[in-house]
C-alpha cells in the first residue's frame, strides 16, 4: 500500500485540484458553501460504498476514482 501525504501536502493539493476545476473565485465559494452546511459522513459512506466489497473500495481508491 502507498504511503499517505501529510495532511498539509493533502490539503495543499486538494485546493490545487479545486482551483484547477472550478476556478479560485468557485473554488473559495465551494469551500465557504461545504463549511456551513451540516456533513453526515457516516451517511455518505453508506451511499457511496454499500453493497462494494472491499477489494472493490481498495482498486477504486488505488486508482484515484470516487
Amino acid at each position: 500500500m502507498t504511503e499517505q501525504p501529510a495532511d498539509a501536502v493533502l490539503r495543499q493539493k486538494g485546493l490545487a485540484a479545486l482551483e484547477e476545476e472550478l476556478g479560485p473565485v468557485q473554488a473559495l465559494r465551494f469551500l465557504a458553501m461545504i463549511s456551513r452546511q451540516p456533513f453526515d459522513y457516516q451517511k455518505w459512506r453508506r451511499q457511496e460504498f454499500d453493497g462494494m466489497s472491499l477489494s472493490e473500495v481498495l482498486s477504486q481508491a488505488s486508482a484515484g476514482q470516487h
